[in-house]
């Protein structure tokens, strides 16, 4: 794993990101926030990886949900 603060980051943003490909990065800021940089994949989506979420209804319902909400407007 290799650690960047966030100053490294700005003055050489192509150095860090090319290592992201070959190693974890994290970058740190004076606040004390650590932020894990992943690099996508050409063929791969940012949402391939988020996990469904089951809230009982159906997509007329969300319609309906939103239509209502308009209408209040």
């Amino acid at each position: 794993m290799l650690i960047f603060d966030i100053s490294e980051f700005a003055k050489d943003s192509t150095k860090v990101l090319k290592a992201a490909l070959n190693d974890d990065v994290i970058i740190s800021n004076s606040d004390g926030n650590n932020y894990k940089l992943v690099p996508v994949k050409k063929d791969e989506s940012p949402f391939d990886n988020v996990v469904p979420v089951n809230l009982g209804i159906n997509t007329q319902e969300i319609v309906e949900i939103i239509r209502e909400c308009r209408a209040g407007v």
